[in-house]
């Protein structure tokens, strides 16, 4: 293991080498002219390219793929350390530090019963105590998530503040299947009506956090 770590260390400090050549007065034109703003395309795009080799279950062309998602973060970590803002360094110590403070049940507690449920449910009351009240927990929801994820991250919070947004028990006997299926369903229906039901649905749910946040 200790010889796998440095040569874990070593390809990923000539990675972050490579990165600040390119950026180097000596470098490349393109690279050099990149900001943050110029470069947040393409971290949707590789992130999508990543979830078509998992879907596709093609190992060889997934490693690639998380290779160019890894660039996008390195170069955009590396541009802010030009600008004296943060390290690259602080990224990786954030991502360590959150890490073992959301799983005390390993670091900490270090409790063999719990389960996955258990600790979903943690990670969510962990969250929460971290903002300063339930509408900053509420309102602090990504607004450029699709509008589904938005639904599921919405619904979520809400059950960490004793809100059930879903009263009906009448999907609760669906597979995961079944499930899809009435979403395709509906889409389809949206459809013959000319409905952009991606658009419809997140006015519905950004209302329906409105709505929360006047309860609170």
């Amino acid at each position: 293991m200790k010889s796998s770590n440095i040569q874990i260390e070593k390809s990923f400090i000539n990675l972050v080498t490579t990165i600040e050549k390119l950026r180097s007065d000596n470098g490349c034109p393109w690279d050099r002219e990149q900001t943050s703003e110029s470069l947040s395309q393409y971290i949707l795009q590789e992130c999508y390219e990543v979830l078509e080799c998992i879907d596709n279950n093609d190992s060889e062309a997934l490693k690639g793929e998380l290779g160019d998602l890894l660039f996008q973060i390195l170069i955009q970590s590396l541009i802010r350390e030009e600008k004296k803002e943060f390290r690259l360094s602080d990224v990786i110590k954030s991502i360590n530090n959150k890490l073992i403070k959301r799983h005390p049940h390993v670091f900490k507690d270090k409790k063999n019963d719990i389960n996955s449920e258990k600790v979903l449910k943690n990670w969510g009351k962990m969250k929460k105590s971290e903002s300063k009240n339930d509408e900053f927990y509420i309102k602090n929801i990504t607004n450029t998530l699709p509008s589904l994820s938005f639904a599921y991250e919405l619904y979520k919070k809400s059950l960490d503040i004793d809100i059930d947004l879903n009263k009906t028990k009448k999907y609760d006997h669906c597979s995961n299947e079944e499930i899809t299926n009435i979403l395709f369903e509906l889409t389809s229906a949206a459809a013959k009506k000319n409905i952009d039901l991606e658009n419809e649905f997140r006015k519905y749910i950004k209302a329906k956090q409105l709505d929360i946040i006047k309860k609170i």
